[in-house]
């Protein structure tokens, strides 16, 4: 078949072989017969420019000269008789010349030759005698000419005319200007254009026929040109068929499917249609399969080992950087870039896991799209759900393989590999690799990964060895340097500058320091600091320390090792940053110097340059340094005492005796000399008897040896007689001394003379009875002598007054007279109430103005008549110096057992009594009436109706919405407790809240309103207002209780209540009362998602440094403050200061008690978070508060 195609092909192919030499024929005829048109056209157009350039330079020569005439610029004249020099041959023309003879005067231009024309000049009349035009046409060309050179030289004329006189010398009609455009002048111009225009007919007559005749014979040879190529093309369809059957494709695609078969190109299959599978694309198609198949192997085959020999080279090079590195930091650097040569991995990092921060860090990156990755920290948390695979691969401690994942614009690469590093046994870090194609990491690639891997983890383990032993290496070192200087026999200052030397030699870059306390331990004093700026050493030298006063300052505070890792952000130094920086100072670890009594003897100090942390054995050469300085504090102090033990002993103003077993003195002090006037000689051998005035008691004696003789010590009071025969009252200590293993040796004895002491002690006892200004019995007496009338009373049954009365308006006669003058007014006066009174009536001065009476067997009328009296007793004129004094009193009465039955209670109702007395005027007396009991009964009715209102379901919750003053969204509620009982009406909750606090009831109240409030809450969320968080107020005693906490997470499960949206509201009052206790309780209910908040703000006396302790999330500032926000400038600087002072601790505020458009203008302005109060809302029911919340949203 192939056969008869060809032959059939080549029959077609000669005849079409002659009918294209006809066709070449016919269309080089058709050829010179169109390039004989376009000569004759040629010809045309250009004698017709030629002849417009004729006209041209004439009209251009007019207009030179009558420029130059006119303006007398040279470049005219000059341009004028170029023009001449280029139309008459006489200079050269440039190329396309025939439109710029203006152009180039009007411009300036300097040539009108430009470089690269030709310099040979040719007369334009010859130019046209070229062109092929006629005779007859010539002669007017020449006729043409010859008018414009007569013009020319009356142009000439005029020029030099012009020249001569110039233009304004002469008459109108002869200036040169007139020469150039007078009727004469016009008539020779129209002498030269009339010529030109006749040639132009002439010409265009003559070419018009020659192209006539041209374009005929054009068409006749393109008819025959036309009708050859048609018959070419129908032959080379016939041959295209032909052999377009026997190739089975065109040439082009046999050619190009060759060229590929024989570049091994297999990428694209040929495709054969059907029937022509024995055609020669056939063919090529079947050894087109048979050769991919082989190729495919082949290179398959090549390409395996390729990558295996290549991937081999890079292991060969990560082994030796394992041997050559020094550092793990320099060795996962060259892994990285080791790593990218091979081909197929384009990007390599190593990240390590920072504990403390519990993320993943890069260490070490390398290739494309490392900027991604060297910020960024990964998470170890659990709560994280889509961890990266370095996270997968540290937590799950084995590989991660992905070879395909999707590419995105954080992906860029379909194949990575998270490999986990080992440090002794543990996850130390992650490799991660990333590959451009998928399944770029097959099998045995992973093996060698693995190889790697453990290889690199083998160098990890290495690596800690070998600073494991050079840190042992130092740690020894610095043992052995302490041993040997702490027994050596120096000065403290010299061991501590030893000492600072040496740490800083084992620790290059450091700067260490020694700091002592002084003997008060309240101040710091410098102990050695060599390598520390002088001016460093001055600052710190006498700071007192304290809790968060620096490093070291805390260190010995606190008694705790104190590590700041950032000196910068670190509040212990926040007022030390300064220094600190001056000095490059960036980091401080400091421990405290603790005696082997556990007291604090100063610290020892290390510090760095930049931040730090340290590591275990940084802490073990701390500790021990620390550890070795108080071992050689101790001894060197231990001496010291040894010496001032010694001395104490024998200056000691106490006499001090030392006797055998047998009491015979051994040895005395000085003391004993002096005051006993016997010699150290004389005493030798005696007893201390000889001491003895025989007052003290013979028992005294037998007690003290049935003590010494047990072994035991025995303490009490002699009465013995010195050298000048007074007696004196010691008290002797007197103990046995026992040597090594546990014998009597001795008895020493300790002898302070406290004569004056106890002279002292009787007057401590009644100063503690008496009040020390009038001599009256004060509150402590009063209290004993009222418990005995009030037993008395209560056995006989008869009645007891007690009076309470103060000077009214005593404080101005302070103020004004002085205290003196007041202090002698009370003096007189309690010695006139001793007069009035009877003997075993009790008048006690409880201080200030305040007076007691007690009177027993006294009734009403008995207290009235005593009342009486003590007030014109009072009244009566006070002779004071230069004074003359008046003064009253108001008198208070309660009578037992009508007012009470106790001292307290009786106390109290004659105060209520008292106060009664000032309001109705003064100086007059008021007994305790059911009136002034109207208020406890109302007190018992709120306490008994209190404890059946939760049963009875008198209570109920109303809540206020919280406003977001940056979205304008109702963002939550404030939960308020109502009352409302079917007798008492509505009860104020400022009047039974405490009321529920004394009685314990609040603990199961606020227990009912944090669980409906959670309910409350829980059912709006669930019908679309998920965003509703609700706040509770704590009282005091709900705080303090041990299970709140769990009762908040019971009553959270039992509503089904997200931990986030329950905030508990807590007075910064009641915080303040136990901080340490506040803060273990906020930060367990804070670890249980439970958000806390200050309420009434403001109201209290927070301790900034407990607040920012405190775990809350926001401030609520008091309404006093807020309510006349608009008026008072104090009540707008305290809100501005609160709000300014919560941003700064990261604390949110919100604003209650809004009234008025004003008030919430002005806290949007000061940018607080939230607000509340009646101008949005007042307190809702659930109900209420739901529409409230659909009209808020529309």
């Amino acid at each position: 078949m192939i056969l008869s195609n060809l032959i059939r092909f080549l029959k077609n192919f000669w005849f079409t072989l002659c009918m294209l030499a006809l066709m070449a024929l016919s269309f080089t005829i058709y050829v010179r017969s169109e390039k004989q048109l376009d000569r004759v056209n040629e010809r045309r157009f250009k004698s017709h420019a030629l002849a417009s350039e004729l006209r041209q330079s004439s009209d251009d020569l007019t207009r030179m000269a009558r420029t130059y005439v006119t303006t007398g610029d040279t470049l005219y004249k000059d341009f004028y008789f170029r023009i001449l020099a280029i139309r008459d041959g006489r200079q050269a023309r440039p190329m396309g010349y025939q439109e710029t003879y203006w152009d180039l005067a009007s411009s300036k231009s300097e040539s009108i030759n430009p470089s690269g024309q030709n310099t040979k000049g040719e007369a334009l009349l010859d130019l046209l005698r070229l062109t092929g035009i006629s005779n007859e046409e010539f002669v007017k060309l020449v006729e043409a000419k010859a008018s414009s050179d007569s013009l020319a030289l009356l142009e000439k004329q005029a020029m030099k005319l012009y020249e001569s006189v110039g233009s304004q010398q002469l008459p109108q009609g002869e200036r040169p200007i007139d020469l150039l455009t007078n009727k004469s002048y016009h008539q020779a111009k129209a002498s030269i254009m009339k010529p030109i225009a006749e040639f132009h007919q002439m010409m265009e007559n003559r070419t018009l026929k020659e192209v006539a005749n041209a374009e005929y014979v054009a068409l006749q040879m393109r008819y025959v040109f036309i009708i050859v190529c048609l018959s070419v093309i129908i032959l080379l369809w016939r041959a295209y068929q032909g052999l377009h059957q026997t190739l089975g494709a065109s040439i082009g695609q046999i050619k190009m499917h060759l060229d590929r078969l024989g570049q091994a190109d297999f990428r694209e299959q040929i495709e054969v249609d059907s029937g022509k599978e024995k055609s020669v694309l056939g063919l090529l198609a079947i050894a087109q399969q048979a050769l991919s198949q082989l190729a495919k192997r082949r290179a398959e085959v090549e390409r395996r080992n390729l990558r295996l020999t290549q991937f081999y080279n890079v292991l060969s090079q990560c082994d030796q950087a394992i041997v050559r590195s020094h550092t793990e930091q320099e060795l996962f650097v060259q892994i990285c870039r080791n790593i990218l040569q091979y081909d197929g991995i384009k990007l390599a990092w190593i990240c390590v896991a920072d504990t403390d921060k519990n993320v993943l860090l890069p260490v070490a990156l390398d290739g494309l799209g490392v900027e991604h990755f060297r910020s960024q920290s990964f998470s170890l948390a659990a709560e994280v759900l889509e961890r990266p695979l370095c996270v997968r691969a540290f937590l799950d401690a084995h590989v991660h393989w992905s070879n395909d994942t999707p590419l995105t614009d954080t992906n860029l690469f379909p194949s990575a590999a998270a490999i986990p590093l080992f440090k002794n046994g543990m996850v130390y870090g992650v490799i991660n690799l990333y590959a451009d194609q998928n399944n770029g990491f097959d099998e045995e690639i992973r093996i060698l990964l693995l190889e790697l891997a453990m290889d690199l983890s083998f160098a990890l383990n290495r690596f800690e060895l070998e600073i494991g032993r050079q840190r042992s290496r130092k740690i020894e070192s610095l043992r052995t340097f302490l041993l040997e200087h702490v027994n050596n026999v120096i000065s403290l200052d010299q061991l501590f500058h030893a000492v600072v030397l040496e740490l800083e030699a084992l620790l290059p870059g450091s700067t260490c320091s020694i700091l002592t306390l002084d003997p008060d331990n309240l101040h710091v004093h410098s102990g050695a600091m060599p390598s520390l700026p002088e001016f460093y050493s001055r600052a710190i030298d006498g700071l007192a320390i304290g809790e968060g006063v620096g490093s070291c300052g805390h260190a010995m505070f606190s008694g705790l090792r104190t590590v700041v890792e950032d000196i910068a952000h670190h509040p212990y130094w926040k007022d030390f940053k300064v220094i600190a920086e001056q000095a490059n100072l960036a980091a401080c670890w400091s421990e405290p110097i603790r005696s082997a009594n556990n007291h604090i003897l100063g610290a020892f100090a290390i510090y760095h340059p930049v931040p730090s942390r340290p590591e275990p054995w940084h802490l073990i050469l701390l500790e021990m340094a620390a550890h070795f300085l108080a071992i050689a504090i101790d001894k060197h102090r231990t001496e010291g005492n040894l010496r001032k033990l010694s001395q104490a002993v024998e200056q000691s103003p106490n006499i001090i005796i030392i006797t055998d077993t047998d009491a015979k003195i051994e040895y005395v002090n000085q003391a004993f000399v002096e005051k006993t006037g016997k010699t150290f000689a004389q005493v030798i051998g005696q007893r201390p008897s000889i001491l003895q005035s025989g007052n003290t008691p013979l028992f005294t004696y037998e007690e003290v040896w049935d003590r010494l003789r047990r072994g035991e010590s025995w303490q009490g009071e002699l009465i013995n007689r010195y050298k000048d025969g007074r007696e004196y009252i010691e008290l002797a200590h007197i103990s046995p001394i026992r040597d090594a293993s546990g014998a009597i040796t001795n008895f020493l004895s300790l002898q302070e003379d406290i004569t004056e002491k106890k002279r002292t002690e009787e007057r401590i006892q009644y100063l503690a009875h008496y009040d020390v200004l009038t001599g009256l019995p004060n509150r402590v007496l009063l209290e004993e002598q009222a418990q005995l009338a009030l037993k008395t009373a209560k056995r006989k049954g008869t009645s007891l007054s007690l009076v309470f009365f103060d000077l009214d308006h005593f404080k101005n006669i302070n103020d004004s007279l002085g205290h003196s003058i007041g202090d002698a007014l009370l003096v007189e006066l309690a010695r006139r109430l001793r007069e009035v009174l009877r003997e075993e009536d009790v008048v006690s001065r409880l201080g200030g103005d305040e007076f007691i009476l007690l009177l027993s067997g006294v009734d009403e009328l008995g207290a009235e008549r005593v009342a009486e009296k003590l007030l014109k007793t009072v009244s009566q004129s006070y002779h004071l110096g230069q004074y003359d004094l008046n003064i009253s009193a108001s008198i208070g009465i309660a009578v037992y057992p009508e007012d009470g039955d106790d001292l307290e209670t009786l106390l109290r109702n004659a105060d209520t009594a008292m106060y009664r007395a000032k309001q109705d005027g003064r100086s007059i007396y008021r007994f305790f009436t059911p009136e002034m009991q109207a208020r406890s009964g109302r007190h018992m009715e709120l306490v008994n109706a209190l404890r059946y209102a939760l049963d009875r379901e008198q209570l109920h919750v109303v809540y206020q919405p919280q406003i977001s003053l940056n979205s304008g969204r109702v963002i939550g509620t404030e939960a308020l407790l109502r009352w409302t009982h079917p007798e008492l009406g509505t009860v104020s909750p400022a009047e039974f809240i405490p009321v529920a606090e004394e009685t314990g009831l609040i603990l199961s109240i606020g227990e009912w309103v944090l669980r409906t409030a959670a309910i409350q809450t829980q059912a709006w969320h669930e019908h679309g207002w998920t965003d509703l968080s609700v706040a509770v107020n704590l009282s005091a005693i709900q705080f303090r209780h041990t299970d709140l906490p769990g009762t908040v997470s019971q009553i959270l499960r039992e509503s089904h209540l997200d931990a986030p949206f329950l905030e508990l509201e807590l007075t910064e009052g009641v915080a303040m009362i136990d901080p340490l206790g506040a803060i273990a309780v906020m930060n367990d209910l804070h670890d249980r998602g439970v958000r806390m908040s200050i309420d009434d703000f403001g109201t209290g006396y927070s301790s900034l440094s407990y607040l920012k302790k405190f775990k809350v999330s926001k401030l609520k500032i008091d309404q006093s403050f807020v309510r006349d926000i608009h008026s008072d400038p104090e009540d707008k600087a305290i809100v501005s200061a609160v709000i300014s002072m919560a941003k700064s601790l990261g604390l949110q505020t919100i604003a209650e008690g809004v009234e008025t458009a004003e008030q919430l203008l002005f806290l949007r302005e000061q940018f607080c978070d939230e607000v509340q109060g009646y101008h949005f809302a007042r307190p809702l029911t659930a109900s209420q508060f739901e529409q409230f919340m659909n009209d808020w949203q529309t």
